[in-house]
């Protein structure tokens, strides 16, 4: 055959599959370069940083100078207590608490700022060394005494590789769930209807799910192990971890069951799954927190339950922190996997519907 006729096939094939060529081609490329936008700034100059009072003679000019010192570098918020910015940062609300001392303003000789970052977050770590000198420079601009700021660093400083650590068991989670049980669903596709006649749909998928989330222990335990083997022992063996990252894949597996099954099975919904996790890895702000992006993005990645999910996450290995203290967090995840049963719910009947 000539090649006119040839390509003329190939675009009349690329005409028929102009969606998932479209998806492929350009929605995929267009996500890769959003998600180097993440890398524009070395130093981020909008991080959101706690300002308290150091004690209760704090006053709010020592408050607003202290502000006003480290605004140029960060997003300052003011807390009316330390104990209040000190439970934001171990939340990551804020990056860093910057205490403002008694007499700040009205008094007279030397005075001493205290700035405190949390250990866990290994990628703020170079940006508040330059916080901790815009602070010093600037508060010794605005007042007439001399102010020396110092620089603790809360909890265990972690390496940059055992920070990665719970931000890649996520996206294995996440891999499993959007791309591998999809799969797994599609493969069985002859033997649906007579494992409807069997038992049903609901009870295939849970049996599924099920299994599924019992075997992502053995990943959650090669982390652990391997984290102790390379020097850096990270925690991933908590009822804490497993419980976060069990709701994950269960609320991920159920949307992604629901997708395959509205779907009927086919490569249109093993697409539409893999558009889902590309869209979960780029706007979740896994691995850099959402203080490095813009005001806009920062928004958007905290409507996102992944990225509370993430920050729970790094609450309970790299910070030690007990499962109450993400209760809100795991009620999220409940709640989210409660949709996704209802949308798979909806799934199974249109589905059903047209058999």
């Amino acid at each position: 055959m000539a090649l006119p006729p040839l390509l003329r096939k190939e675009l009349r094939w690329g005409w028929r599959k102009k969606l998932p060529l479209l998806v492929l081609f350009v929605l995929v490329p267009a996500l890769f370069v959003y998600g180097t936008l993440a890398f524009e700034h070395v130093l981020p100059k909008s991080v959101q940083v706690a300002v308290a009072p150091a004690g209760p003679g704090a006053t709010q000019d020592d408050l607003s100078v202290v502000r006003a010192a480290v605004a140029l570098f960060s997003d300052p918020i003011l807390y009316e207590s330390r104990d209040a910015a000190m439970h934001a940062l171990s939340r990551e609300r804020v990056y860093a608490v910057i205490t403002a001392p008694a007499n700040l303003t009205a008094g007279a000789g030397a005075a001493t700022v205290d700035i405190f970052v949390s250990g866990s977050i290994v990628p703020y770590q170079e940006p508040a060394t330059v916080l901790a000198s815009v602070a010093d420079r600037g508060l010794s601009s605005l007042l007439d005494r001399p102010v020396s700021t110092t620089y603790t660093v809360v909890g265990r400083e972690w390496t940059l590789s055992a920070y990665l650590l719970p931000t890649f068991l996520f996206v294995l989670v996440l891999l499993v769930a959007f791309a591998y049980l999809p799969y797994n669903l599609a493969s069985e596709e002859a033997a649906i209807d007579r494992l409807r006649l069997e038992s049903s749909l609901y009870r295939v998928v849970a049996a599924k799910l099920g299994a599924f989330t019992a075997l992502l222990v053995l990943p959650i335990a090669v982390f652990d192990l391997a984290s102790g083997y390379l020097g850096t022992p990270v925690a991933f063996l908590r009822p804490s971890v497993l419980a976060v990252y069990a709701l994950c894949f269960l609320a991920a597996g159920t949307l992604a069951a629901a997708v395959t099954v509205a779907l009927r099975f086919s490569a249109w919904g093993r697409l539409a799954n893999l558009a889902v996790l590309l869209f979960c890895l780029a706007f979740s702000g896994l691995a850099y927190p959402r203080g490095f992006f813009s005001v806009a993005r920062r928004d958007f990645i905290t409507a996102l339950p992944t990225y509370h999910a993430m920050v729970a996450a790094r609450g309970f290995t790299l910070r030690g922190q007990p499962l109450t203290a993400y209760a809100d967090t795991l009620l999220l995840l409940c709640g989210t996997l409660a949709v996704c049963c209802a949308l798979f719910a909806g799934s199974v009947r249109y589905y059903e519907r047209g058999a």
